[in-house]
C-alpha cells in the first residue's frame, strides 16, 4: 500500500514513506480537535492539523475515488459563529486496496479520507503551476483540435489534427453545494485538494488548519482472517532454532580399540572423534575413558599408563556437526518471516519430519539467515495483524448520541488531560499511545439527522459551566447543520454508526504494508500488461515478503531493476541474442534475470535445500515458465549478491548505477566500478519514475 500524509514531508532515508509523525502533527492535537473527543465530550472522529506554513498544500493521502466535494466561494458565518468566518469546504475520498493474498483468500481494505475546513475557493483559485488545486479531472476523448477562432486545425495535408485522449483538470464548482465525484477520474496520491482554512473551534479566533479524518464502514480487516503477513513480523515467544536438521549417522567400531579423539574438540556433552578420514560428534555417554598400558613413545621399551577413550558398544551414533553449536534461541521480539502456509503454497517451502516432530524454516532478515524450527513452537505476529489496535463502541441508551459515555474511555481521556496539564511526560506518552490505537464507532458528526436529539444533553445541568441555553443551543444546531453533508452523499456508511481511526496512527501503520496491489504495480510499471499482472503480482509480493523486503527504498530499487531486466514482466526469459549454444541454455531468466551455468547450479542447490526439489540444470526453462520460481530466484540473487547494502544507500543516480553493476556482474564483484551498468539510461528512467510514484 502506498500511502502518505496529507501534508507532504520529504522522504527520510530508512523511513517508510514519511510515516514518523513530526512535531507539527503532535502539536496539532494539543491545539484543538483531539481524537476521539472534542469539546463538551462530543465524539470527534479525526484530528485538526495546523501546518506551520499555511501555504502548504493539502494532498490526497492515496489513490482513490472522489466521493464528493464542497467548495464555498468565500468563508461563511452563522448565528453561532456570528463574529468570525469559518471554512466549510471539504473533499471526501474512498480508497480500496489489497492487504495481502494468501491461499485462504484476499484481505481487502476499504476506507474513506475526509479533508474538512479547506480554504474558500476565492482565496486559492489563482494558485498556479505545481500549487494549483488539481484533484478534479475528467477524461477528454480524442477529438478534432480547434483553434482560437473555433475552426478545426488542419495539418499540411489539409486533414484535421486530432487531439489525443487525455485527462483535463476542471475548476471545482464553488457554490457551497455538495457535488458528486461521479464521472471524474480517480484522484492520485499527492493531488492537491486545497489549502488550510479556518476551523470553527473557537468563537473568537478559529484556528488555521483542517480537520482530517479516516473512517470505515466495517473493520473486518483488523481480524486478518486470511492470515496475511506484511510489514515487520516478530516472534511473540522465544524460539529454539537449528541451523540445519542434522541426520544422525550410525558408525560401526571395535570396542576393544581406542578411538581417536580430536584434541581440539569441545568439552561438554559431546566429543569429536575421527574415524578414517571422517569426523563425528558423539554424545559422551556412548564412550568410556580407561587407563591402559602402552609403550612410551619416547622410550620404546618402557611401559606407561595412559587414559584412552573406548566405545561402549559396537555401534555409535553421531553427527557431522556439534549439535549444541547447531542450536540457538531467537529472543522474543526477533524479526522473522515464517516459511509456511497460507502465505506460501505447498512446493514453495519445506516441511520436514525430524525427531518425530514437524519442522519448518524461518527467515531472519536482520541476520539474512534461514533457521529450522519446530512448527508448533513458532508463535509470531506481523503488522498485518494490526497489533495494539483495539475496537471500542458504546452500548446502551446513550450509544446513539454525539457524546462519549464509555466509562473506560472517559477515564483514559481524563488521565490524558491530567497528565498533559501536569506535564507528566511518561504517563502522557502511554495515554497518547492508547488513544491513538483506538478504533471507535459512533455517529458521524457530519449528519444533519436528529441534531437536537443527538446533542441536547449539552443543555443539561451535567455540563456545568459548558451548559448551553436553549437559545444558544438552537444556534449550535443550525451551525452543525450547515457543516453537515452526509445525507447529500450517496454510498457512505450509515450515519448512526461509523468506525473511526486516529488518522496519523492509521497512516503510520498502513504505510508498513509492502504488499502492492495490481493498481499500484501498474502505476509503478506503466508498460506492464494486465495479463502479466494477473499472473505475477501475487508471486512478486509474497516472495518479497518471504525474503524479508521490509524497506520501501530497497523495494523500489528491486522493482526498478526487475522491471528493466524483464521488460516490465513481459520477458521472464531473455530473448535470443549473441550467446553461443552452450551459454544460451543458461541465459537470463526470472524477474531479475539469473544467468550462467554456475549461478543456475548454485541456485539449484539452494532451492533443493530450502524450497523444493527441482533440477534447473536439466530443466533451466523452469525459471522462465514457473512464476513463483521466477521471483524466488530473483530474491535469492538479490540476497547472495548482497545488493541490499547498495540499494539502501539512497535515491541518487550513483546508487542506481551501483545496484545495476552488482546485478549485472554477480557475486563477489560489487566493487567493480570501471564500467557503467548495462543500459544505464533505461535503468535510470525506470527508477526515477518509480521514485516519484512510491517515495515522493
Amino acid at each position: 500500500m502506498i500511502i502518505t500524509y496529507p501534508v507532504q514531508l520529504p522522504y527520510t532515508l530508512g523511513s517508510q514513506q514519511r510515516v514518523v509523525p513530526d512535531a507539527m502533527y503532535n502539536n496539532s492535537e494539543n491545539l484543538s480537535g483531539s481524537f476521539p473527543m472534542g469539546k463538551n465530550r462530543f465524539w470527534h472522529g479525526g484530528v485538526h492539523l495546523h501546518p506551520t506554513d499555511r501555504e502548504t498544500p493539502i494532498r490526497a493521502i492515496a489513490d482513490g475515488e472522489l466521493v464528493a466535494y464542497r467548495y464555498d466561494a468565500v468563508d461563511v458565518t452563522d448565528a453561532f459563529f456570528d463574529k468570525v468566518a469559518y471554512s466549510r469546504s471539504f473533499v471526501l475520498l474512498k480508497h480500496e486496496t489489497d492487504l495481502g493474498h494468501t491461499a485462504l483468500g484476499i484481505n481487502k481494505l476499504t476506507f474513506y479520507s475526509l479533508y474538512m475546513h479547506l480554504r474558500a475557493w476565492k482565496e486559492v483559485k489563482d494558485k498556479a503551476d505545481g500549487l494549483a488545486v488539481n484533484f478534479l479531472r475528467k477524461n477528454v476523448p480524442a477529438h478534432p483540435d480547434t483553434g482560437r477562432d473555433g475552426h478545426p486545425v488542419l495539418d499540411k495535408h489539409k486533414k484535421p489534427v486530432i487531439a489525443k485522449e487525455h485527462a483535463e483538470a476542471e475548476v471545482p464548482t464553488a457554490d457551497g453545494a455538495c457535488h458528486s465525484g461521479n464521472g471524474h477520474l480517480r484522484v492520485r496520491r499527492g493531488d492537491i485538494l486545497g489549502y488550510c482554512g479556518s476551523i470553527p473551534d473557537n468563537l473568537a479566533t478559529p484556528s488555521r488548519g483542517i480537520h482530517f479524518e479516516i473512517l470505515f464502514d466495517d473493520v473486518a480487516f483488523l481480524n486478518n482472517a486470511n492470515k496475511s503477513v506484511w510489514g515487520r513480523c516478530v516472534l511473540t515467544e522465544a524460539l529454539s532454532v537449528r541451523d540445519e536438521l542434522m541426520v544422525q549417522k550410525t558408525i560401526t567400531v571395535d570396542p576393544a580399540k581406542p578411538l581417536t579423539v580430536d584434541s581440539h574438540g569441545d568439552a561438554g556433552d559431546y566429543i569429536k572423534i575421527r574415524i578414517d578420514h571422517d569426523v563425528y560428534w558423539i554424545a559422551d555417554d556412548q564412550v568410556s575413558n580407561k587407563e591402559v598400558e602402552v609403550l612410551d613413545p619416547q622410550q620404546k621399551k618402557k611401559i606407561i599408563k595412559k587414559t584412552q577413550t573406548f566405545a561402549n558398544a559396537k555401534m555409535l551414533h553421531g553427527f557431522r556437526k556439534h549439535p549444541k553449536k547447531n542450536e540457538k534461541t531467537l529472543a522474543k521480539g526477533t524479526s522473522i518471516v515464517p516459511w509456511l502456509g497460507p502465505l506460501l503454497n505447498v512446493g514453495e517451502f519445506r516441511e520436514e519430519t525430524y525427531d518425530g516432530r514437524v519442522w519448518i524454516q524461518v527467515y531472519a532478515p536482520d541476520a539474512d539467515k534461514l533457521y529450522w524450527a519446530e512448527k508448533k513452537a513458532v508463535h509470531y505476529t506481523s503488522d498485518a495483524d494490526w497489533p495494539h489496535f483495539y475496537k471500542l463502541e458504546e452500548h446502551g441508551m446513550f450509544s446513539s448520541d454525539g457524546f462519549i459515555d464509555d466509562e473506560g474511555l472517559d477515564k483514559l481521556l481524563a488521565s490524558y488531560e491530567k497528565d498533559r496539564t501536569e506535564k507528566n511526560l511518561s504517563a502522557l506518552a502511554d495515554d497518547e499511545d492508547k488513544l491513538r490505537h483506538l478504533i471507535t464507532k459512533h455517529p458521524t458528526e457530519w449528519s444533519s439527522l436528529d441534531i437536537a436529539k443527538r446533542f441536547d444533553r449539552v443543555t443539561k445541568e451535567e455540563f456545568g459551566p459548558a451548559k448551553l441555553s436553549p437559545e444558544k443551543f438552537a444556534k449550535l444546531a443550525i451551525h452543525i447543520e450547515r457543516l453537515s453533508f452526509w445525507e447529500q452523499v450517496s454510498g457512505v456508511p450509515n450515519a448512526s454508526g461509523v468506525w473511526h481511526a486516529h488518522p496519523i496512527k492509521f497512516i503510520e501503520q498502513l504505510a508498513k504494508c509492502m504488499w502492492l496491489s495490481q493498481s499500484e504495480l501498474r502505476d509503478l510499471m506503466p508498460g506492464v500488461k494486465d495479463e502479466s499482472l494477473a499472473t505475477h503480482s501475487f508471486n512478486l509480493n509474497k516472495t518479497m515478503m518471504q525474503w524479508g523486503f521490509s524497506n520501501r527504498l530497497e523495494q523500489t530499487h528491486y522493482l526498478a531493476q526487475g522491471a528493466h531486466e524483464s521488460g516490465e514482466m513481459a520477458l521472464m526469459t531473455e530473448l535470443p541474442s549473441k550467446y553461443a549454444s552452450s551459454a544460451s541454455r543458461y541465459k537470463g531468466r526470472g524477474f531479475v534475470q539469473v544467468t550462467s551455468e554456475s549461478n543456475y547450479g548454485t541456485l539449484n542447490t539452494y532451492l533443493n535445500e530450502h524450497v523444493r526439489e527441482v533440477d534447473l540444470q536439466k530443466n533451466p526453462e523452469f525459471l522462465g515458465s514457473d512464476s513463483y520460481l521466477a521471483f524466488a530466484a530473483s530474491c535469492w540473487y538479490w540476497r547472495v549478491t548482497d545488493v541490499r547494502q547498495s540499494a539502501i544507500k539512497g535515491l541518487t543516480d550513483n546508487v542506481v548505477d551501483e545496484v545495476g553493476r552488482v546485478i549485472n556482474r554477480g557475486p563477489g564483484r560489487r566493487n567493480d566500478l570501471s564500467h557503467p551498468p548495462v543500459n544505464r539510461d533505461a535503468r535510470l528512467n525506470i527508477f526515477h519514475h518509480m521514485k516519484r510514484v512510491a517515495l515522493e
